[in-house]
């Protein structure tokens, strides 16, 4: 059972019958409006989802590049041992 799905879904790949599951608005008409705003808006989510991750990432650099950094002298003095002045 499992040789015959394994076949059928690699006939289902490499042949042109899978264009026939395909929907009306993607493949029927390549050069309508429809096809042109979906592809608009595919391209527009793609690039929040992109600017989203980029803001993630830059966030990221911030906090590694600022860790390695020395402390400023006003915060020295707060890890300072006071236990000596006792």
């Amino acid at each position: 059972m499992r040789a015959k799905s394994l076949v059928s879904l690699a006939l289902l790949l490499t042949t042109q019958a899978g264009q026939a599951l395909a929907c009306s608005v993607c493949f029927s008409a390549p050069a309508s409006k429809t096809t042109h705003s979906m592809a608009i808006a595919i391209w527009f989510l793609m690039a929040a989802v992109m600017s989203v991750l980029g803001g993630i990432s830059a966030f990221g650099f911030h906090l590694w590049r600022h860790s390695r950094m020395p402390l400023e002298p006003h915060q020295e003095l707060t890890d300072e041992d006071l236990n000596l002045y006792d």
